[in-house]
């Protein structure tokens, strides 16, 4: 029954302890009791609030509030005295005022606690991690309505010990609610207090499916296509925990070697190219340049003989004209670049001059380290590069030995996991994982039918096939393989909601998205994951 729109009037603005200090007080004379609403202007004393407000430019804002306590002047009131409340800008007996409570409130739901009383704090508003949680549990949640299409799924508030159910509006993709657990009846009760729900998309857990069916019996279920082929990956799975884990994988052969430049033509880099994927990553960089080479030699020769002159040649391929000249007299492309003239060496430098005498009086004492000389040579005055200095010296050094003729030894096999070559797509799958996928099929029936079952599963499913669905659940059946006979089972059982996942566009990838999304606010939440502050902070 409070006034709440009591106006407030400003009388000083001042800075204290790099603090904005506003000292206001209300602007009438008279006030309204909050419990009989009589009027009163009879004054019995005054306070003062010292709430904070929004900062300003990073400075703490806090109002010095004087309120003043009146007496009611109704002889039946309970009241003798009362408080003058201005709850259009601060709560009674509130610390903050509404604005400053209201960007802490969307702080705490968008950012956390912790975080959020790091961000409030550089901005100028001090407040705790802890002082954020009560507020934001305090806040008004949001008012939770039956969507039409609802997507279902599960979280884990701790990991293999407790999990609940997340709840999202397909046709928004807003989370609109959070269950405590992932049971049958807590769903059930869910829909039976929200109906109107005309689509339910889950996953294949049975206690989402009997809930559903329990608390929206008329509501059209929908299974989720990823997790059916995943369904199909771990019947797959569960067939090769008997089996060897690795297959050994022969190594291809050696690429064919780059004939010499006097022999190359671009026949030979057309030849060596159907094995540029087994080349390591230089390799194939130099066939690329050899490659670009040739194709210019054939450009400028082309060009040639259409009677362009050098200059034209140069001009447009954006060469120098000695380039040209180059080209034209080689009768054959060359695979190799060209060699650079060499640098002039030796210690005819101007800078090396003055340190001849001591080089070679070090060089003659055995000191054959380019590094040292260098460092004494600078200590001695000298401002020329270290490379110079190298390129001086290596005239003087002996001649290296010739290297060893070695052939290059052929990588060792390489094993690979049987469970990764079944379980990944054929088409995937590099060459020699194909090769070692096939000799492990042929040497076992059993995972070769499995393999098979899983692959067109894959291919119905992609190709939205109902039809197709009936043979493959008489091949699964017929198959005598456990794993596919309980799936099969399974998705008969299912049925409806498994045609409905072929025919309809709907799937859980939106909810997995927000499960993704739960686990960063569960993150930031350092341990506090109770439902009732989960729920605040995710249903927004």
């Amino acid at each position: 029954m409070g006034d709440v729109g009591v106006p407030i009037g400003i009388h000083c603005i001042r800075l204290v302890d790099q603090q904005v200090v506003l000292e206001a007080e209300a602007g009438t004379g008279h006030a309204q009791c909050p419990a009989c609403g009589t009027w009163s202007d009879r004054v019995h004393g005054w306070y003062t609030r010292r709430p904070l407000d929004l900062p300003w430019r990073g400075q703490t804002v806090r109002i010095l509030l004087a309120v003043r306590r009146f007496r009611c002047t109704n002889a039946q009131c309970d009241r003798q005295t009362f408080a003058e409340r201005f709850d259009s800008l601060v709560p009674p007996h509130g610390r903050r005022t509404l604005a400053a409570t209201t960007f802490l409130t969307t702080l705490a739901e968008h950012v956390g606690g912790e975080a959020g009383a790091r961000v409030a704090r550089s901005a100028g508003l001090p407040v705790s991690a802890d002082t954020l949680v009560r507020i934001l549990r305090r806040s008004a949640a949001a008012c939770t309505s039956a969507p039409r299409v609802l997507g279902v799924d599960d979280f884990a508030f701790r990991r293999r010990h407790r999990y609940g159910t997340i709840l999202v509006d397909m046709e928004t993709h807003a989370p609109i609610d959070l269950l405590t657990d992932r049971t049958a009846d807590t769903l059930a009760a869910w829909l039976r207090d929200h109906p109107g729900v005309e689509i339910i998309v889950r996953d294949r857990a049975g206690a989402y499916a009997e809930g559903a069916r329990a608390g929206a019996p008329n509501a059209m279920q929908v299974a989720d296509r990823f997790h059916l082929i995943q369904n199909a990956t771990q019947a797959l799975e569960e067939l090769l925990r008997s089996r060897p884990r690795r297959v050994v994988s022969v190594p291809e052969p050696d690429p064919p070697p780059i004939p010499p430049s006097g022999e190359s033509t671009a026949v030979s880099i057309a030849e060596a190219s159907p094995s540029l994927t087994s080349l390591s990553a230089a390799r194939r960089r130099q066939l690329d340049r050899a490659g670009a080479r040739i194709a210019r030699w054939e450009e400028v020769h082309d060009r040639r003989a259409r009677g362009q002159g050098l200059r034209q040649i140069a001009r447009e391929m954006h060469i120098a004209r000695m380039t040209v000249r180059r080209l034209l007299d080689r009768p054959r492309p060359s695979l190799e670049p060209v060699p650079r003239p060499p640098r002039p060496g030796g210690l005819t430098s101007p800078k090396l001059h003055p340190y001849v005498s001591h080089l070679e009086e070090r060089w003659q004492a055995g000191c054959t380290n380019v590094r040292q000389l260098y460092r004494e040579l600078a200590a001695r005055g000298y401002t020329g590069s270290y490379s110079l200095l190298e390129q001086a010296l290596r005239p003087s050094r002996p001649p290296r030995p010739p290297p060893r003729d070695r052939k290059r030894e052929r990588e060792p096999p390489r094993q690979l996991s049987v469970r990764w070559l079944c379980l990944r797509p054929p088409e995937s799958l590099k060459e020699d994982e194909r090769t070692a996928l096939q000799q492990v099929l042929q040497q076992d029936a059993h995972l070769a039918l499995g393999h098979s079952l899983v692959q067109h599963f894959r291919q119905l499913v992609h190709d939205r096939n109902v039809a197709a669905l009936d043979q493959w659940l008489i091949d699964a059946e017929q198959s005598g393989i456990a794993p596919f006979l309980i799936l099969a089972h399974g998705i008969r059982m299912d049925r409806l909601a498994v045609n409905a996942a072929l025919t309809t566009p709907w799937s859980n990838g939106t909810v997995e998205g927000h499960v993704h999304r739960l686990k960063l606010i569960k993150r930031q939440g350092y341990g506090r994951t109770r439902p009732d502050l989960l729920r605040r902070r995710v249903v927004a």
